[in-house]
């Protein structure tokens, strides 16, 4: 959580560990108790709470429907629960949305009306950005690119579907790579086979050992690419939009599949359309869907965003 001025400079912030935080309640609390004390000598000053979420998110009730890895939260008007501590409006919208959105106003997508933002964590989140503006579609759950599937033979993920581009191209993809190489591969080097499949800094243990030359690293990373590739040349053909920025943590590894995810998706595309696709790294970092809550509540009253 962070408090900002009008046009998005940082002026305070506070970060809390995910773990702690599963049980909604909890999470309102949390919640709560950070706005509380960021606003508490800023209360004429502040605009609105605006929350970035995980799932499926409804913005126009401010309930939480579903969230794949949080499986407790079910149909919380998380919203409404937070409301009633504050004077200033509470508003929500699908953590990606809102990423996506930062990244059309300050970030790497500023120089495109249209574009698709997909970010790559612990899962993999999406949003679409239409002239400018974020594309919910008909149910307001648009954007749900992590759930595309690329390879119906492949291991089971948050919704029990096989395959999917969260499965290849996030932290668990990167698990899966690690193992299939542990099983199978007998040169493996002694640093990639002392590596935790299943640790949560695994991420920077591949980056740095990718980073040292270690070309079984490096390899993990090119199946991620690659993965990635073939869920962004989906995404760009259906949408018929063809500029892409990565986000979430895993996109700091960018120098080690940026590469293999455009060459990917540019080799599933048509030889017209491939020449216009353009996958650009994020630029806000974490920053991204704060700043997205900022812009948010700077819209106007028409509800384009």
């Amino acid at each position: 959580m962070a408090r900002f001025d009008g046009d998005a400079k940082l002026l305070e912030s506070e970060t809390i560990a995910s773990a702690r935080v599963r049980n909604p309640e909890r999470l309102a609390e949390e919640i709560r108790a950070l706005a509380l004390k960021l606003s508490s000598n800023e209360k004429s000053a502040i605009s609105g709470l605006a929350l970035g979420i995980p799932g499926l998110v409804d913005s126009r009730t401010g309930i939480v429907h579903r969230s794949p890895h949080f499986p407790e939260w079910r149909d919380v008007p998380l919203a409404d629960q937070l409301q009633r501590d504050f004077s200033f409006p509470v508003s929500m919208d699908n953590d990606a949305n809102q990423a996506a959105l930062g990244e059309s106003w300050k970030g790497a997508g500023r120089h495109w009306k249209d574009f698709f933002l997909i970010t790559l964590g612990t899962g993999i989140g999406g949003g679409i950005i239409l002239d400018g503006n974020i594309y919910r579609g008909p149910s307001g759950f648009a954007g749900e690119l992590g759930h595309i599937v690329i390879d119906r033979g492949g291991h089971s993920g948050a919704l029990g579907s096989a395959g999917t581009l969260e499965t290849l191209a996030s932290q668990s993809g990167l698990c899966a790579s690690l193992q299939r190489l542990q099983k199978y591969s007998k040169n493996l080097s002694p640093s990639l086979s002392a590596c935790g499949a299943q640790a949560s800094d695994l991420p920077r243990q591949l980056y740095d050992l990718a980073k040292s030359g270690d070309p079984d690293a490096r390899a993990i990373w090119e199946d991620l690419g690659n993965a990635l590739g073939a869920g962004i040349a989906s995404t760009a053909h259906t949408l018929g939009i063809f500029k892409c920025v990565i986000g979430g943590g895993l996109s700091g590894a960018w120098e080690f599949f940026g590469d293999a995810s455009l060459r990917t998706a540019r080799s599933c595309s048509y030889d017209y359309t491939a020449a216009e696709l353009e996958i650009v790294p994020a630029e806000l970092g974490d920053q991204a869907g704060l700043i997205g809550g900022v812009k948010r509540l700077k819209a106007d009253s028409t509800g384009t965003i």
